[in-house]
């Protein structure tokens, strides 16, 4: 064979290469957009029935027992607690120890129920329905009291989720820009140290921003803006060096996987248009594994609930960063075939 037919097959065998490459992300991006519809239909399509939603009661052991025994008989809706006083109900509440409290009178027949609407509407509404329910039974009425109103521009409880969802964004979207600008893999640990910390100046800035826009300028969040600040740097900072952790052995491929674990399975299951009690089994199961939700309930904890749940947040936050570092530097300069499928 001569040189210029060895050089024409070499140029065939290298266009089937590069379609059969463009023909293998198509299909994966197929893919990622039919899972996309399952997960966000399946998860977000409407609110489910809760399920062992806490409430506290304020009534003797046996009476709460008999009302939990009457609530079964529908499925496991609600977990009640019994609950000494209205004033403990309230604190109980405002620190998400429960979601609403039922305080069945003891005089009179006016029974009067105490919730939330800072988790958005949908868990007042299912505890109105259902305590409702429980009252006529007894021929009395019920009052409902909101001890807990969402900040202005939040009255959905779809603020802090959000949020969340930006900083996510933009988390994975820095880390693949820097790969496609410089190269998914870093070419030594060193130089993948110093990208490391490129991203972690991007998420100082993504979370101070982030928290001057909704708490500053727009207003619609409270609590304390320096811990909001926190959560924003964390959030982007353990999503964009996860992400760069996969990319440096994967490539593209990796940025695949990263949105289908924070977009198509984490946004569902964060736990934002309604609470983790009224979301489908398998989103409420991973839900609390991911970024999406302990950013979420991060910030909606901060702002509403004395900052429960943040602890837990940091030390997923950590776990990803940790993970995502560990894998950014142990495969700088490595080469395998899945990182040249997707970078050639």
């Amino acid at each position: 064979m001569n040189r210029a037919a060895l050089e024409a097959a070499n140029a065939d065998l290298s266009e089937r290469g590069r379609k059969g490459r463009i023909g293998f992300f198509v299909f994966m991006a197929l893919l990622m957009q039919l899972a996309f519809a399952v997960s966000y239909i399946g998860a977000l399509h409407a609110p489910q029935r809760p399920h062992r939603m806490p409430v506290g009661v304020v009534a003797p052991l046996q009476v709460v027992r008999q009302l939990q025994k009457t609530s079964d008989q529908a499925g496991p809706l609600f977990t009640l607690q019994p609950v000494a006083s209205p004033d403990a109900a309230e604190s109980a509440i405002k620190h998400r120890t429960v979601l609403g409290a039922y305080l069945p009178a003891a005089v009179g027949t006016t029974d009067q129920l105490l919730v939330t609407t800072a988790v958005g509407p949908s868990a007042p509404q299912a505890l109105t329905v259902a305590f409702g329910q429980a009252a006529r039974a007894q021929q009395h009425t019920l009052r409902v009291k909101d001890v807990l109103p969402p900040h202005r521009g939040d009255d959905e409880g779809l603020v802090p989720f959000y949020l969340v969802i930006a900083w996510t964004v933009g988390g994975y979207l820095a880390s693949t820009l820097v790969g496609l600008m410089g190269g998914m893999n870093s070419a030594t640990p060193r130089l993948a140290l110093e990208r490391i910390g490129m991203l972690a100046v991007y998420s100082v800035l993504g979370g101070i921003g982030g928290t001057l826009i909704v708490h500053t300028i727009l207003g619609f969040l409270g609590g304390g803006w320096w811990t909001q600040a926190l959560i924003g740097m964390l959030v982007v900072f353990s999503v964009s060096v996860f992400a760069n952790g996969l990319q440096t052995f994967l490539g593209l491929i990796g940025t695949g996987v990263v949105i289908g674990l924070f977009v198509i399975l984490g946004n569902p299951s964060a736990a934002g248009p309604w609470p983790r009690n009224m979301v489908p089994a398998f989103w409420r199961v991973i839900g609390p594994w991911l970024p999406n939700f302990q950013g979420t309930n991060a910030v909606r904890g901060v702002a509403y609930f004395h900052s429960q749940g943040l602890s837990t947040a940091i030390w997923v936050f950590v776990i990803y960063a940790a993970i995502g570092v560990m894998l950014s530097v142990a495969g700088a300069g490595r080469d395998n075939a899945i990182l040249r499928m997707s970078e050639h």
